[in-house]
C-alpha cells in the first residue's frame, strides 16, 4: 500500500515539476520527446505544427484570406477603370442619307421648283479626349461627297472637308486638376482601404490561428491529465478491494471508489471530446480542404510560454495608432470624403465654357469620270491652307435651383464631419483595446503563478492525506476528494497557462505588431 502511493504521488509530482520548469520553447522540442494521450489513436497519420507552420498553412490555404485576398485585385481594376477617362478616342464614322424634295412653288416668287433628289455620303476621322484641367478637345478632319440633281449637268459630285482642331475648356465648374481627377484619387484612396482590410483579416486570421493552436495544446494535455487521473482511479480501486478482502477497508469505501472512478471516465470522455472539437476548428482555419486532412492527427511541439513578459500600455498604445488597419482605414476614408467634398463644391459654380476652333476647309466638284480624285484635292487644299477657318465663343449655363449640386455638397460636408468623429472613434476603441488587453495579459500571468502555488498545496495535501489514510486517521473519500482537487488544480494551471499565451497573442493582435511578430508580410495580388 505504501508503494502504491507513493508511486502515484511521484508520477503527479514529476508532471506537477514539467509544468513549473517550462520555458519558452524557441525551437520546437524533438519530436521523440512529444507524448501524446495513451487513448490517441496510434495508426491515425500525424503532423506536427509549429505555432509558425500553422501561420503559414493559414496564411496559404484559409478560404477567408484566399477571399479577401482578390479584393485588393478588384480594386486595382477599378483604379485602372478611372484612369482610362484621360484615354485617347479613335473615332471612324462613315454614313449615308438621300434626300428627295418634292416639286412644289417658291413662296416669294411663286415660281415652280422642280422636284430633287440629293444623295450624301458623310465620313470623319478624329482624335479626341480631355485633359486633366477639364479640355475636351477633338483633332482630324470631316468631310462629305454629295451628289444631287440640283448640280449643273454635267457637273458631278461635289466633296467638302474641313481639317482642323476645336477644343471645349471649363472656366469655372468642371476646372482643375483635382476636380477632373477626382474620381481617379478617390479609386485609389478605395483601393489603399481594401489593402488594409485585407490586412486586418490577415492579423486576425493569425490571431485565431495562434489561439487556436494554444486551445488545441491545452486540450491534448487535459486529456493526459484526465488519463492520469482514471488511472489512480483504477489502482485506489484495485487497491481498496485488496484491503476489503483482507478485511482492513470497509465496503462503502470501495463503493465510493468505483463512483470516483466512473465519474474520472466521464471527464476523460468529455476531455477528448473538447480535444476532437479543437482538432476541428484548427483544420478549419489552416486548410481549404478539410476532407484531406480530416483522418490527420495535429500535434502541436511549441510549447506555451509561462514567463510574464514586461508590458507596456503606453508603448502599446503607440504602437497600435502606428499599426492598426482600422485606424489607417480611417484616415484613408477622410482623405476619400475631403476628395468628393471639394469636388461637390466646384459643382455649385456656374458652367463657363470656352470654345474654340481652327482649321482649314476644302470644296471641289468636277465632271462625273473625275469623282475620286476630288477626294485627293481636298487634302491638298487643306495642305496648303487656302481656306483657314476659326470661330470662338464662350458659353454660359447657370442653374436656378442648382438643387442636385447643393445636396451633394451638403451630403459630403456631412460626410467629412462623420468620418472626422469615426477617427476619433477608432482612436478610442484602439486605445481601450489595448489597455485592457495589457491588462488581460497582466492578470494572466499572475494566475500562472497562483495557479502553479495552487497545485504545489495540492500535491501537499493530498500527500499528508494519504499519510493519515495510512495511519488511520482519514477516509477514503477524503482521499479521493484530495486527490481530484489535485487534478483539478493541474488542469487549471494548465488552463491559465493556454490562456496567457492566449492572451499575449490578443495584445499584439491589438498593438498591430501580431503579422511583424509573427514573421508574415501582405503583399496582396494587385496584377490578377
Amino acid at each position: 500500500m505504501r508503494n502504491f502511493f507513493a508511486a502515484n504521488l511521484s508520477v503527479l509530482f514529476a508532471l506537477a515539476t514539467t509544468l513549473s520548469a517550462a520555458e519558452p520553447a524557441k525551437t520546437p522540442p524533438l519530436l521523440s520527446q512529444i507524448t501524446l494521450p495513451a487513448t490517441a489513436d496510434s495508426n491515425r497519420p500525424k503532423r506536427f505544427l509549429t505555432v509558425l507552420d500553422g501561420v503559414q498553412s493559414a496564411i496559404q490555404q484559409n478560404l477567408d484570406v484566399s477571399i479577401q485576398r482578390l479584393n485588393p485585385a478588384i480594386s486595382a481594376a477599378d483604379v485602372q477603370a478611372a484612369e482610362g477617362i484621360f484615354d485617347i478616342n479613335w473615332v471612324t464614322a462613315l454614313s449615308e442619307s438621300e434626300n428627295l424634295r418634292p416639286p412644289g412653288f417658291s413662296s416669294t416668287s411663286f415660281t415652280p421648283i422642280a422636284p430633287a433628289n440629293t444623295r450624301t455620303y458623310s465620313y470623319q476621322q478624329n482624335l479626341t479626349g480631355l485633359s486633366p484641367i477639364g479640355t475636351e478637345y477633338t483633332l482630324g478632319f470631316n468631310g462629305s461627297r454629295q451628289q444631287s440633281s440640283l448640280f449643273t449637268s454635267p457637273a458631278g459630285p461635289q466633296w467638302t472637308m474641313f481639317m482642323g482642331a476645336t477644343v471645349t475648356q471649363p472656366l469655372l465648374k468642371g476646372f482643375g486638376w483635382d476636380v477632373n481627377t477626382a474620381q481617379i484619387r478617390i479609386a485609389r484612396k478605395t483601393q489603399d482601404i481594401s489593402y488594409q482590410q485585407f490586412v486586418q483579416l490577415v492579423m486576425q486570421t493569425v490571431s485565431n490561428v495562434k489561439q487556436a493552436y494554444y486551445d488545441l495544446h491545452y486540450a491534448i494535455e487535459n486529456v493526459k491529465v484526465k488519463e492520469l487521473s482514471v488511472e489512480l482511479a483504477k489502482r485506489f480501486l484495485e487497491e481498496s478491494r485488496k484491503r476489503m478482502e483482507v478485511g482492513t477497508m470497509a465496503r462503502l469505501d470501495v463503493v465510493q471508489a468505483e463512483a470516483e472512478l466512473s465519474q474520472r471516465e466521464g471527464d476523460l470522455i468529455d476531455a477528448i471530446r473538447q480535444w476532437n472539437e479543437s482538432e476541428v476548428t484548427y483544420k478549419q482555419l489552416i486548410s481549404r480542404d478539410m476532407l484531406s486532412i480530416r483522418e490527420v492527427m495535429l500535434v502541436p511541439v511549441d510549447r506555451p510560454s509561462i514567463v510574464a513578459m514586461p508590458l507596456d500600455a503606453l508603448d502599446s498604445i503607440r504602437q497600435g495608432l502606428d499599426n492598426r488597419p482600422e485606424y489607417l482605414q480611417s484616415k484613408l476614408q477622410l482623405e476619400s470624403n475631403h476628395i468628393h467634398l471639394k469636388y461637390y463644391k466646384n459643382s455649385l459654380l456656374p458652367q463657363v465654357d470656352l470654345a474654340a476652333s481652327y482649321g482649314y476647309n476644302a470644296i471641289n466638284q468636277a465632271g462625273l469620270d473625275q469623282d475620286f480624285s476630288q477626294l485627293s484635292k481636298n487634302f491638298d487644299s487643306v495642305h496648303d491652307r487656302e481656306f483657314p477657318a476659326w470661330s470662338a465663343g464662350l458659353t454660359i449655363t447657370v442653374p436656378l435651383g442648382n438643387t442636385t449640386a447643393r445636396g451633394n455638397y451638403r451630403h459630403w460636408k456631412l460626410a467629412v464631419e462623420q468620418a472626422l468623429l469615426s477617427l476619433k472613434k477608432t482612436e478610442q476603441n484602439i486605445m481601450v483595446g489595448v489597455e485592457l488587453a495589457v491588462i488581460q495579459a497582466r492578470a494572466k500571468a499572475k494566475l500562472i503563478a497562483s495557479s502553479q502555488a495552487t497545485t504545489r498545496l495540492r500535491q501537499e495535501s493530498y500527500a499528508a492525506e494519504v499519510e493519515k489514510l495510512k495511519a488511520g486517521t482519514s477516509t477514503t473519500y477524503t482521499v479521493l476528494q484530495m486527490q481530484r482537487d489535485l487534478n483539478d488544480a493541474r488542469v487549471t494551471e494548465l488552463r491559465a497557462i493556454a490562456d496567457y499565451n492566449k492572451a499575449l497573442v490578443a495584445l499584439s493582435n491589438q498593438e498591430g505588431t501580431i503579422l511583424k511578430r509573427s514573421g508574415v508580410t501582405v503583399e496582396p495580388d494587385t496584377k490578377k
